[in-house]
């Protein structure tokens, strides 16, 4: 899809609402009668069902954002199995890697993904109209938009989102619904904060798994 550079994002004044376009970008705004008979001279033999393998619930990927440090985003495979799947597909074609936060409101989120972040100046009018080159269509589900949540950004049209991805900065309830809630940073949620349009995402990997960093006990007096 041709990219217009008169596309841009706009913030509605209530709902705070997120959009991206391409695109994307965010937008503040029976019975049976027959008697059963068992032999008595022999004993039946219980059924044995073959397990199928359990599909993984979640996913990780590492992201790296230069001078800050590292996030790691848990992604929930179960409530948002394509989204998901999209993000991680992207993060294995190395398409984050280089790719810059355009967009940055406080207390309320973070957000990257626009592979023009590379070259266009921060501010550019044309920042926020990028995407993959490839769609995904809206994936409701009972994800909420938390502190440290990672959702989707799209244009109006809810089919719209593309690779562009914001990161909640804190609890934002009159977004639910509107948007496609796919993961939750679980460590390195203070970075959030210190983030700043035209910082770097340097690399972003997926992760073959997660342990939590266990929490120091609190020292003596």
């Amino acid at each position: 899809m041709n990219l217009r550079a008169n596309i841009r994002w706009v913030l509605p004044t209530l709902a705070l609402a997120l959009c991206a376009c391409q695109s994307q970008s965010i937008e503040t705004t029976q019975v049976n009668d027959t008697p059963q008979t068992t032999p008595t001279h022999q004993t039946q033999e219980p059924t044995m069902t073959p397990t199928e393998p359990q599909q993984a619930q979640v996913a990780y990927v590492r992201m790296i954002i230069k001078d800050k440090g590292a996030l790691v985003i848990e992604l929930d495979l179960k409530e948002a199995p394509k989204t998901s799947e999209n993000f991680l597909n992207l993060v294995k074609e190395k398409f984050y890697d280089g790719i810059r936060f355009h967009r940055v409101v406080p207390m309320f989120v973070i957000q990257a993904g626009d592979p023009q972040s590379k070259t266009l100046p921060m501010g550019h009018p044309q920042l926020g109209t990028g995407g993959s080159g490839k769609n995904i269509k809206f994936e409701p589900n009972n994800l909420k938009h938390k502190r440290g949540a990672i959702g989707m950004a799209r244009a109006q049209d809810p089919d719209s989102a593309s690779s562009q991805f914001y990161i909640c900065l804190e609890d934002l309830p009159q977004l639910d619904g509107n948007y496609v809630i796919f993961g939750r940073v679980v460590e390195g949620i203070e970075i959030i904060d210190q983030v700043r349009v035209g910082d770097t995402i340097e690399q972003a990997t997926v992760l073959e798994k997660w342990t939590p960093t266990p929490s120091e006990p609190p020292s003596k007096p």
